[in-house]
């Protein structure tokens, strides 16, 4: 009997393990391929942080500019952003297979959401 609950609990670490991986995974790819962090440390970055859609790449215009946003709400609560060049880095680190997953989606950062965040 201790023998199952001991394989049951190594079971169960295991499977919250592949949980969290994913998030991680996505986190390293997006350092990896040069994103840059900017906190979210004033309630005006936090709001931002927290209109821009979790685990998914958001396509900011700004100032002509396009920019690739993560908003990572986890530990970090930060924003990840890049330009063109980082996010093709990030596709080609991904493999295609995770990258299919995080959906570009536009944003408008002419709200009053952003104007805590100068342009990237």
């Amino acid at each position: 009997m201790g023998t199952r609950r001991l394989w049951l609990c190594a079971l169960a670490l295991a499977l919250a393990g592949c949980t969290l991986f994913p998030q991680q995974k996505t986190e390293n790819l997006l350092a990896s391929a040069g994103f840059r962090i900017v906190a979210a440390n004033t309630p005006e970055k936090i709001d931002a942080l927290n209109s821009l859609p979790a685990d998914k790449i958001s396509r900011v215009d700004r100032n002509g500019t396009t920019f690739y946003v993560y908003a990572d709400r986890g530990d970090c609560r930060c924003l990840r952003v890049g330009r063109e060049e980082q996010y093709q880095r990030y596709l080609k680190l991904a493999g295609g297979a995770k990258a299919q997953t995080l959906q570009v989606t536009g944003v408008n950062t002419d709200s009053d959401n952003f104007k805590g965040y100068d342009p990237w």
